[in-house]
């Protein structure tokens, strides 16, 4: 293994050697660029340049990373739940299944470029049990105004105990035009998800692991021998914005009346989940309702979005905006919805408002709005408001207070209300939740302090049985979040810590104290053709009952039979990059049995013990 390691190595800087000249390198990086779109908004886009840095890159997992703790199997591209509670303020119908977000490509989470040359990306991971991670970005400019991109990722793992295979495809080919005088703009995607995953509803029986009866985790036995799980969704969007305001190289010339700026949005996705068992007589279900020898439960979306807005004017600078902006907007959705028993449709119609005010360079202010008219989820609506002051003019990262508050009512989703399956089956009807959020901060480039204060009435959830149920009672949950980088020449330790705190731990389960801190060492070797950055990372939360997860519902559910946590993770790790390639060497959990083996996140699920894992992004600028 040592020796592969060092030729890899070896081969990788052979390579670099012939690679372009420094120069021109970073010539053409800077001209690569790349943005994000937001909803509900007009302004031109922040244009931000290609991350080259090596900072959190042996952190790939897109379910848990530096900012981002969730319950996971241990076994990456499967289901995950957040273990920082943030409420959902999305208003309008929601199926209610989250679990695969973290991994799923949508034309919010990956960005659109603009590239001077094209542009081309290579990461490949390796793993023990199998586990490979191929991603593919590429962007050219067809003209200086027109970009066309792909993106496209591969998660394969095996998994360290049986029946733990997961297979996991997603693609995005983006496109975003702006006319020369910026009048018109448009941006388009395609983007498809596609999770196909064995389920093996966790250990039978979990002392065999903590005992440390075999060494061979391949022969522990699992809960289900024959069942899987299949997501498949399918997008297409496009958003047009056009600007009525008359161009003018005159100064002199002034218009009474602006008409302002218009877009028009249409998102159409389908999306189907499917859950297969060949054999329900395993006894891991406590209810069989259709058949006991074979389960083939699947369900089916359609959706339809049409969404036109005005705005009264764009923000072309983002560091100096307009004094006062206003937006209106309304939004027509159709639903479809089809499972083993019935079909379902909804149309909602959905308007909403904005205001921006931007005053002394300092100050900012955003209110927004909106409201569902329609079926199932008519009458929800959410109001927030968020305050900002920077205490230098035009320069946030030297320090800004932010302030907010959040509040939303809202049915529970579809699942938690409807289900026929041949595990789960239930008719329900709930009031609407009520979620308020307040909260106050303060951030600068290298620190950030949040104060949340959560009040959840009528909250809708998952009991130990899996059954929805509704606690009518209010819930008052306080988080505070801290990330803190220290620099000390060489050295620099990156902290994030969690602290959350509810009187009323039976509902909503949550561990007290959540925190990862990195150490390493910013080194710059051989004239700086080398940047090397060895170091450790350690994680850590308290003990908690952490939510189980149901395979047949492909969501997670409460319980109080088993603690989670009060275990330290611990990664080693070396960064590398040399001129265009950023390589990373990591065993990660390397302290696994050196206390016990309790080592889990998920209920039932083991984390991965102490393996070695490679990696490397190649960016080619031409």
């Amino acid at each position: 293994m040592k020796t592969g390691i060092i030729s890899f190595i070896l081969l990788l800087c052979s390579i670099a050697g012939f690679s372009q000249k420094t120069d021109t390198v970073v010539w053409a990086r800077n001209k690569t660029t790349y943005f994000y779109d937001k909803a509900n908004t007009f302004d031109f886009p922040e244009m931000k340049k290609i991350d080259t840095i090596l900072k959190g890159f042996q952190q790939y997992n897109p379910s848990f990373n530096q900012k981002h703790f969730t319950e996971w199997s241990g076994n990456i591209g499967r289901a995950s739940k957040s273990m920082i509670f943030d409420a959902d303020y999305r208003c309008g119908f929601d199926y209610g299944v989250h679990s695969f977000d973290d991994i799923m490509f949508t034309n919010y989470s990956q960005p659109y470029y603009q590239v001077f040359k094209p542009y081309t990306s290579i990461t490949y991971i390796s793993g023990p049990q199998k586990e490979d991670v191929l991603q593919v970005i590429h962007s050219q400019n067809i003209n200086n105004s027109w970009n066309v991109a792909l993106n496209f990722r591969v998660m394969d793992s095996w998994g360290t105990y049986q029946l733990q295979s997961c297979d996991d495809r997603q693609l995005m080919i983006n496109t975003n035009y702006v006319s020369p005088k910026g009048k018109y703009r448009v941006l388009a995607a395609y983007y498809h998800n596609s999770i196909e995953i064995q389920e093996n509803g966790g250990l039978y029986s979990d002392s065999i692991f903590e005992n440390k009866v075999t060494s061979q985790s391949l022969s522990i036995p699992v809960n289900l021998q024959n069942a899987s799980n299949q997501w498949k969704e399918t997008g297409y969007f496009v958003k047009q914005f056009y600007n009525f305001k008359k161009v003018s190289n005159d100064s002199t010339k002034s218009r009474t009346f602006n008409p302002g700026s218009v877009s028009y949005t249409i998102h159409y996705v389908t999306q189907s989940q499917t859950y297969a068992d060949q054999d329900g007589r395993t006894g891991f279900y406590n209810n069989i309702y259709f058949d006991s020898t074979a389960t083939h439960d699947s369900i089916h979306f359609r959706s339809l979005e049409n969404n036109f807005a005005w705005t009264n004017g764009i923000n072309e600078n983002p560091l100096s905006p307009k004094a006062l902006n206003l937006i209106f907007g309304i939004k027509q959705k159709y639903y479809e919805v089809k499972d083993t028993a019935r079909n379902f449709s909804f149309n909602q119609i959905t308007p909403y408002a904005a205001l921006s005010v931007f005053a002394f360079g300092k100050f900012h202010l955003n209110l927004n709005g909106e409201y569902v008219i329609g079926d199932y989820n008519g009458g929800d609506f959410s109001l927030k408001g968020i305050a900002k002051f920077d205490f230098i003019k035009n320069k946030p990262s030297k320090g800004t207070i932010i302030a907010g508050i959040n509040y939303c009512q809202k049915q529970a989703g579809w699942i938690y209300e409807w289900n026929y399956s041949n595990y789960y089956r239930w008719n329900k009807s709930f009031d609407k939740q009520n979620f308020i959020t307040s909260f106050v901060g303060f951030q600068t480039a290298t620190f950030n302090a949040t104060l949340s204060l959560h009040q959840i009435n009528n909250y809708v959830y998952l009991n130990n049985d899996a059954q929805p149920e509704w606690h009518d009672k209010m819930i008052h949950l306080i988080n505070f979040k801290l990330s803190k980088n220290l620099s000390w020449k060489f050295l620099q330790i990156d902290n994030d810590f969690v602290y959350q705190y509810t009187a009323d731990k039976s509902i909503i389960k949550l561990p007290q104290i959540t925190a990862m801190q990195s150490w390493y060492f910013n080194l710059h070797l051989f004239n700086k053709y080398l940047y090397l950055q060895p170091g450790f990372s350690l994680f850590y939360n308290t003990a908690y009952y952490a939510d189980s997860y149901s395979p047949a519902l492909r969501m997670f559910y409460n319980q109080d039979s088993k603690k989670i946590g009060n275990y330290l993770y611990t990664d080693l790790f070396v960064n590398m990059q040399i001129k265009r390639a950023n390589i990373f060497i990591k065993y990660q959990h390397l302290n696994s049995g050196w206390t016990g083996y309790n080592f889990y996140m998920i209920p039932h699920y083991p984390q991965q013990s102490g393996a070695l894992k490679i990696g490397i992004t190649w960016r080619f600028y031409d």
